[in-house]
């Protein structure tokens, strides 16, 4: 999934301009009943964005692990097979 590129001062003005047209709209308790939902809003994407990140690392160091052990065992494969080749030598 790609990232949508946001221009951060086209981002900043647009904050500015629905903050303002708030601030002309509505009372002082509706703004803050707002600017609380809002802020809600923003914690809960922010908390699953954490939690979703959590996830694909937690999946990548397991597959990790498995290709270590994967690894390991190969080449404790290997190191057998060269033991038993060293011993069928010297018993010649």
């Amino acid at each position: 999934m790609s990232l949508p590129y946001m221009n951060t001062v086209l981002l900043n003005q647009m904050i500015v301009i629905i903050s303002q047209s708030f601030n002309e709209c509505f009372s002082n308790d509706e703004q803050a009943i707002i600017g609380a939902f809002l802020t809600t809003l923003g914690d809960m994407l922010s908390l699953n964005s954490a939690y979703i990140s959590y996830l694909q690392d937690q999946n990548s160091l397991s597959k990790q692990n498995q290709n270590d052990y994967d690894l390991l065992e190969k080449s404790i494969e290997k190191i057998k097979e060269e033991i038993n080749k060293m011993k069928s030598n010297v018993q010649k």
